[in-house]
């Protein structure tokens, strides 16, 4: 059964090829093999849930800071939350919070206890292997805790990295961001590959990867407010005027290592060694005030056997060991997790049964005679977790996928997680006359998510600190796990001339974790009182964690892509999706607030030529529109009150971007890529005086949700070695 490969990455196609008549358009059938949806290899049209996959060798043609940006233009996923001066862009899918999507690599998970990285989902998207490493990334929109358990609630991106050894294959690339606007930072990166086959027989195979991206400090004092003495550096920490995307001063680097061993053909082994770090500067935009740097590594080890078995080598099998380790200097902290997973696919009669055990330990110590709430310097947990899965053949173009997961928690004792999953090829290979019709499909389903609080989240008493050490975070010994349920249903077409994809999908959401704040001397959890201290200018408070939200979100995402045309002097493409979605809380203070502030409307272009693999264009657009205003968080009466006193939108300013580059083959080994983002140079910055309820001075703020990026420009240089 043949795969759609729908929903690859913009830009993708066009530049991927060279081949001048029908034939590319055939080559772009050829069947495309995922492993995400359920942990082994299968076709992706018969994926049992919503996938895009973006293969590495169109991430070589644009600018990619960070995974962020490698997957923010497939439909459902927005980076539009922004990024931190920690550099990573939150991802968020399917209106989820940036926290509920579980980042992996080769299917292992690279994120430790957010509790010792701050803000983990930002910081761990900056980690991601050089492109040159990267065989390709699979996204899975919607819950997959199924077969990954808790975090993978919204959705999950999975890095896979090359595997073929049969020769020896280096790269080194070079590329910077230079900005035309000197407010923000021009940032420098230099990425290095290296792997190869170590003896005769290529049995053995070795692997070394490296990638280091530094960013200049942005200029932010100079960013003028109306009305403000602007011969100081304060003029913007009068309010939450919008953070500034991109960065702020810091330091990322990554390297590892792979050795694998192929005993025969039903054996693989691989030890893989990764060190990641980052240094950063949390001083907050516009401080008058220089904070302590921030600074924090990561080691992550694997050991890792699979196996293929029987006649056909249908029995595969998969096991691993990891060990992570994440130190956080600023923080006095060190976690310590340790996963052992089995998993096993076989084929029963017209089925094929997966099955498997999880083992994954947390522990996290408090360093430097600092504590935890009651004097603790170490705090650990368990969870252990069995799941079935199931795919039935009910016909030969009818696969109906059920599954069951059970967890068992140290401290939030059984959850079950199931799913079901109907994948129906209504057309397959169909013609009229000659003409392709293609692959017609219909897939859908209903699945659960599940995702447990952070260890500190439950400890009694002080656990850690924010807003730059003046907010003391407490935990609550009564939070419960967060969880969801989720509708999904969609029509896949897939032909020699294009392909296209609608799909639809709803979500509810159950005890949701929200922040509550207390007061100096006000009461806590567990008998504790509020003793936060003023740092710097952020007022000293204290937060604790509960359960008092149901939220949901529902939407539709929209593909479509026009393979590569022949026109005589080269081929050209056009790719388009689209994505609406709404989210709001439904229950508590904030009941019909959004759960998170993403434009409902994104819309993303591009008009792609390739002329003999030499040459390769783009003029890439992307729209956004209608992300609710979050001036007022409080509740949606105190939100609706803010925009009646002073006569504003309830939403943000929509906008509208383009972007173009060019790619050049200079030789068989020198590529060089030229591209010029926001060519139109918009201005974000957009700052206006509002009056709130019961305050007689006005406050300034930002008519966009975020200050973006102006025009900048991309120039990189990769040599193949």
């Amino acid at each position: 059964m043949r795969a759609n490969t729908q929903n690859e990455n913009i830009e993708s196609k066009t530049q991927d090829s060279n081949q001048q008549d029908t034939k590319a358009k055939k080559s772009y059938k050829l069947q495309a093999v995922v492993t995400s949806a359920t942990g082994f290899e299968q076709e992706l049209r018969d994926a049992p849930a919503s996938m895009s996959v973006i293969q590495g060798k169109s991430l070589e043609s644009r600018p990619v800071r960070d995974l962020g940006e490698a997957v923010g233009q497939v439909p459902g996923v927005s980076i539009d939350g922004g990024a931190t001066n920690f550099g990573g862009y939150a991802i968020s899918i399917r209106g989820m919070p940036s926290s509920y999507t579980l980042l992996l690599v080769d299917g292992k998970r690279q994120d430790a206890s957010s509790e010792t990285f701050p803000n983990v989902s930002y910081s761990q998207a900056v980690f991601m292997p050089p492109i040159s490493a990267i065989d390709r990334i699979e996204v899975i929109r919607g819950p997959a805790s199924t077969i990954y358990g808790s975090d993978a609630i919204g959705g999950l991106v999975n890095v896979i990295l090359k595997k073929s050894f049969d020769k020896w294959s280096s790269n080194i690339l070079l590329n910077t961001t230079l900005q035309e606007e000197k407010l923000f930072g021009h940032s420098f990166s230099l990425s290095a590959y290296t792997g190869g086959p170590l003896d005769s027989a290529k049995k053995l195979s070795l692997q070394i990867r490296a990638k280091n991206t530094y960013q200049l400090a942005p200029r932010s004092f100079e960013i003028q407010v109306p009305g403000a003495n602007n011969t100081t550096n304060n003029q913007i920490v009068t309010s939450n005027t919008a953070a500034l995307i991109g960065g702020g001063k810091n330091d990322q680097w990554n390297v590892g290592a792979r050795v694998g061993y192929e005993m025969n053909e039903k054996n693989y082994f691989y030890i893989d060694y990764s060190h990641a770090g980052q240094w950063y500067d949390p001083t907050p935009v516009g401080a008058t005030e220089n904070f302590e740097n921030s600074f924090f590594t990561r080691n992550n080890s694997i050991v890792r056997h699979q196996g293929s078995y029987g006649s056909n080598g249908l029995l595969k099998t998969d096991t691993s060991f990891q060990y992570n380790n994440m130190y956080n200097e600023t923080r006095n902290r060190m976690s310590n997790d340790v996963v052992l997973e089995h998993r096993t696919s076989m084929p029963i009669s017209s089925s094929k049964l997966n099955v498997g055990f999880q083992y994954m330990y947390n522990s996290v110590a408090a360093l430097n005679n600092t504590v935890f709430g009651a004097n603790l310097r170490f705090i650990q947990r368990h969870n252990y977790a069995v799941y079935a899965e199931n795919e039935l053949a009910v016909l030969d173009n009818l696969l109906l996928t059920l599954g069951m997961r059970l967890n068992m928690n140290s401290n939030f004792g059984f959850n079950i997680s199931p799913r079901a999953y109907i994948v129906y090829n209504v057309l397959e290979d169909f013609s009229v006359g000659g003409i392709d019709i293609g692959d017609l499909s219909i897939k859908g389903g209903v699945s659960t998510g599940y995702r447990m609080p952070n260890i500190t989240n439950v400890t009694p008493g002080w656990t850690s600190s924010t807003g730059r050490g003046s907010i003391r975070v407490y935990g609550n010994p009564d939070l419960k796990p967060e969880s969801s349920l989720n509708y999904e249903l969609g029509i896949l077409s897939d032909s020699d001339y294009a392909q296209i994809s609608f799909i639809g999908f709803y979500t509810n959401f159950y005890d949701k974790i929200s922040s509550q704040t207390v007061v100096v001397g006000g009461a806590l959890p567990s008998g504790f009182t509020c003793d936060a201290v003023q740092v710097g200018t952020v007022a000293a408070s204290c937060r604790y964690s509960i359960n008092v939200d149901t939220a949901k979100s529902y939407g539709i995402e929209l593909f479509g892509s026009m393979k590569p045309l022949n026109v005589g002097v080269g081929n050209i493409g056009f790719d388009l999706s689209y994505t609406w979605n709404k989210n709001e809380a439904t229950s508590g203070t904030t009941q019909g607030l959004p759960l998170v502030g993403i434009p409902e409307h994104t819309l993303n272009m591009s008009l792609n030529y390739n002329y003999n693999d030499i040459v390769g264009m783009y003029i890439r657009g992307e729209f956004r529109a209608n992300q609710v205003r979050d001036e007022v968080t409080t509740s949606l009466d105190a939100l609706n009150a803010f925009l009646n006193l002073n006569n504003i939108d309830k939403f943000y300013k929509p906008y509208f971007l383009m972007h173009l580059g060019i790619n050049y083959n200079a030789t068989k080994n020198l590529r060089m890529q030229f591209g010029i983002y926001n060519l139109f140079n918009h201005n974000f910055v957009d700052y206006y005086y509002a009056l709130r309820t019961g305050n007689a001075s006005p406050t300034v703020y930002n008519n966009y949700a975020s200050i973006y990026e102006g025009r900048r420009y991309y120039l990189a240089i990769s040599y193949d070695f």
